[in-house]
């Protein structure tokens, strides 16, 4: 009996699909909630029992979808300055996946491996995760415990996790540096700020006050900017309810290896978002490096040294390393090698797009058949965590994306022609860059072409045009350069907060981030730290006559 196929017979259908997403994050949940709408009659459960066939209908085959991701959330990263600056409250910065996707199967865990010839995935849980603990405990000290595994079998996989942040081997990095991809890196970064200022405050003793009140940002792309900005902000408006820290007393230090900053806007809006920076006196320094942040030191390339309690890196993302563990073909720089369709090439029912997907630019060829291809338009836009937008920049090596011609890794890697090599004439295409405007695109583009081939269909390849970019610079300040227009100041930014309202999924939090703005403009905004979240049993540990937690910093 063939995949899909039903035996008239028996009235019976064939064996159930299982799709399974790794990545809840934009792709993963997009591509999701779209193959929960188009197989709808097909799902499991009550949507499967509320389309029963009548008696002598054949059944079509049954279709189980299942997202395993670590966190039961999407975030929506655009969002992310905003959040860490009061703009928006955290909890709408996220989208439940069990509320947007009712139909699928929610797993909250972490793929550790791909065994694609078996087609299993073998998955670490919460679950798996206690009892590792329980037997690290009894193992006793100084011994090593091989974590467990369950094994997650599925029929089509479609690979979505995304990328992580790329470090460098700078000193004292991993001891000071603060992330900006997360939701709690966010809102870890806003409560430490706040604490610095607390800091600053309290103290006499000069050299703690100027640490305290230097904020080093490593990367000019969208996250190091956009998280500049609004921080900037932030910070200067907090200064008013602090009776010895004036705005002038803070120094915000932006570091970029290249000689522009915010390069995905045009080298004309690049260079208004730089004045407007150092307008502000947000100390710039372009073609400059991190050498080392040891001792709460930043030793820069040009020489300088600043002592800083706050090192923020943004400098650029890299494919999650989940992809080195899949056996798939892979590019020089470890995404996984797909074809126009989004399949991974010469690998049958293996799936990618977003972050971890090399996927051919058709769009660098003109077609006249791009309108049947599926062509989109859209407005490139903000930090993306898991779903970058634009390449971020490498404060030693450069950038981190663009055409990969390398030879990949693993199976599949030998010379073959690609769809997208035909449509070029053989020559090679530039490949889509990993940012947002993309991602979106490439997560429905994927979910369409895989209901087509269940439906025995040939898949469509993906063309999307890029049609321009925004950012913001903080509040009613921003930079845009949409379908050639180029937009400033109040424009741009009001352009930045209408299109995220407008992509931020569900009703239910486009609601409440247009509440939120609101009630922003009408009152002030709030300057609580929330640092004791980070260790909330540590007052009842002291309570208890235990230790406390010592603190972070």
């Amino acid at each position: 009996m063939r995949h899909g196929r039903v035996t008239k017979a028996t009235n019976e259908p064939a064996a159930a699909t299982r799709i399974l997403v790794v990545g809840g994050g934009y792709v993963g949940m997009y591509t999701a909630l779209r193959l929960q709408r188009r197989l709808r009659r097909r799902l499991g459960g009550a949507a499967r029992l509320a389309h029963a066939p009548q008696p002598g209908e054949a059944l079509a085959p049954g279709v189980t979808i299942t997202v395993l991701d670590p966190d039961p959330y999407m975030t929506y990263q655009p969002f992310l300055p905003e959040a860490a600056a009061g703009s928006i409250s955290p909890r709408h910065v996220v989208v439940p996946l069990r509320r947007v996707l009712p139909h699928c199967q929610i797993v909250v865990g972490e793929a550790r491996s791909i065994d694609h010839e078996r087609r299993v995935a073998h998955v670490s849980t919460l679950a798996t995760a206690e009892a590792d603990a329980a037997r690290a405990a009894q193992a006793g000290p100084g011994r090593r415990v091989e974590p467990q595994t369950v094994e997650l079998p599925y029929t089509e996989l479609v690979l979505a996790p995304g990328s992580v942040s790329r470090t460098l081997p700078v000193p004292g990095l991993a001891e000071h540096g603060i992330g900006f991809k997360t939701v709690e890196e966010a809102i870890g970064l806003r409560n430490h700020v706040l604490e610095q200022l607390d800091i600053a405050s309290s103290t006499r003793d000069p050299a703690v006050r100027d640490a305290a009140l230097t904020f080093v940002f490593v990367g000019g792309g969208y996250a190091g900017v956009e998280a500049l900005a609004e921080l900037e902000d932030m910070a200067r408006h907090a200064c008013r309810s602090y009776h010895n820290v004036a705005a002038e007393d803070l120094r915000f230090l932006l570091v970029e290896a290249s000689d522009r900053i915010l390069p995905e806007v045009g080298e004309e809006m690049g260079g208004y978002a730089l004045r407007e920076l150092r307008a502000r006196n947000i100390d710039v320094r372009l073609g400059t490096r991190l050498d080392s942040c040891e001792n709460r030191i930043a030793a820069l390339s040009d020489g300088s040294r600043h002592p800083t309690r706050t090192l923020v890196w943004t400098a650029g993302v890299k494919p999650h390393p989940l992809l080195a563990r899949t056996g798939l073909p892979l590019t020089s720089r470890g995404r996984l090698r797909c074809d126009a369709a989004l399949r991974v090439e010469g690998v049958p029912h293996a799936w990618a797009a977003g972050d971890a997907a090399a996927v051919p630019d058709l769009s660098a060829v003109p077609d006249p058949s791009a309108a049947e291809a599926g062509t989109e338009t859209a407005v490139e836009t903000g930090p993306q965590r898991g779903l970058e937008t634009g390449p971020e920049r490498s404060p030693v090596s450069g950038p981190e994306t663009g055409p990969e011609r390398g030879p990949g890794k693993g199976r599949g890697t030998g010379r073959r022609t690609t769809a997208a090599q035909a449509s070029s004439g053989g020559a090679e295409l530039p490949l889509c860059a990993p940012n947002a405007q993309h991602a979106v695109r490439q997560a429905r583009r994927l979910a369409d072409n895989l209901v087509a081939v269940l439906d025995g269909r040939e898949p469509t390849p993906y063309r999307h045009a890029h049609a321009g970019s925004v950012a913001s610079l903080g509040l009613h300040k921003g930079v845009a350069h949409v379908y050639g227009r180029k937009l400033k100041g109040y424009p741009a930014w009001f352009m930045h907060r209408a299109y995220h309202l407008s992509r931020v999924p569900t009703f239910n939090r486009k609601a409440r981030v247009l509440a939120e703005w609101v009630l922003s403009g009408l009152f002030e905004r709030e300057i609580v730290s929330l640092g004791s979240l980070e260790h909330p049993r540590a007052e009842f540990e002291l309570a208890a006559g235990g230790v406390p937690r010592p603190d972070k910093d």
